[in-house]
């Protein structure tokens, strides 16, 4: 079987040209809709990019070199143990050496973190007492085993080390700007494996990749939506481990109906041509002049 890249085929859209539309809609968000957690919500599942930890930044020695797992951010991921608590989201960040699921709660921007007294609020104590819970889940070994089982996280990510980070974003930073007292107390709220926030320092990472936007049932993942600069080609091999991606392009509103109509015919060919690759078919790709690699 031979990869044909499709002559004349729509452009991906400029990653450039994405970032400045979604940031001005995003800004138009934290102006209008400040209070409305669900808009919030709803961005970040159709923009990815626009969601931190995908190399775990949070490291504290730069971004990895690796993708996150399947390229996909996690929505409403379930999180098992004695009690049962679901995040906004999650990447499954790694390195050569740590595996790293960076589990992300945002709330709406509009919340406060601090009272007029300088305590914190009820919504603030309560954001950071979910980061707690969820570290204390995952800090015991029956339910790290039982969430590889929930995401069938793959033996490489097994074998090394499991050292999860919890991330916040909350508030603006117009709260604490410029008050000294109020920035060291939001400074030294939280330990150094969690991570806090404002929606001001939210900023797209990793433009290169074709995210998608998935949730999870039973260790399989179905993507709910792709990225607007989302692309296709024959090494593209984590499509494989992930259901619906037709269903996801139709429901991503930021793809022109043009790019939407080639994505859904040139699909079923892409997927065709990795499916058979894995199966140890011989295969081969045409890359053209260019040494295309997507489209």
């Amino acid at each position: 079987m031979i990869y044909e890249f499709t002559e004349g085929a729509p452009k991906i859209p400029d990653s450039k040209v994405y970032e400045r539309k979604a940031k001005k809609e995003l800004i138009g968000l934290l102006e209008n809709f400040p209070s409305d957690e669900s808009k919030f919500q709803n961005f970040f599942e159709q923009n990815p990019h626009f969601v931190p930890g995908s190399r775990d930044e949070f490291s504290g020695i730069g971004g990895s070199g690796h993708h996150p797992h399947l390229l996909c951010l996690i929505t409403q991921p379930k999180i098992s143990g004695i009690i049962n608590r679901q995040p906004d989201f999650m990447w499954l960040a790694a390195d050569s050496a740590i595996f790293s699921p960076i589990i992300i709660e945002i709330e709406a921007p509009s919340k406060k973190y601090f009272k007029s007294d300088g305590k914190p609020t009820s919504h603030f104590n309560q954001a950071v007492h979910q980061l707690q819970e969820w570290q204390a889940i995952l800090s015991r070994p029956e339910n790290i085993l039982k969430f590889y089982e929930d995401y069938a996280i793959p033996q490489d990510l097994r074998d090394i080390t499991f050292r999860p980070h919890f991330a916040l974003i909350y508030g603006r930073r117009s709260e604490y700007k410029g008050d000294k007292v109020l920035g060291i107390k939001r400074g030294n709220i939280l330990p150094h494996n969690q991570t806090m926030m404002s929606y001001d320092r939210i900023v797209p990472s990793y433009l290169v990749n074709s995210f998608t936007c998935c949730t999870v049932k039973d260790g399989k993942y179905f993507a709910k939506y792709v990225s607007p600069i989302f692309h296709i080609g024959p090494d593209e091999n984590h499509f494989l481990d992930i259901h619906d991606l037709d269903k996801a392009i139709q429901n991503s509103k930021s793809i022109s109906e043009k790019r939407r109509k080639f994505l859904l015919k040139k699909l079923p060919f892409c997927l065709e041509f990795l499916k058979k690759e894995s199966e140890g078919v011989n295969v081969k790709v045409r890359r053209g002049h260019n040494f295309q690699t997507e489209e």
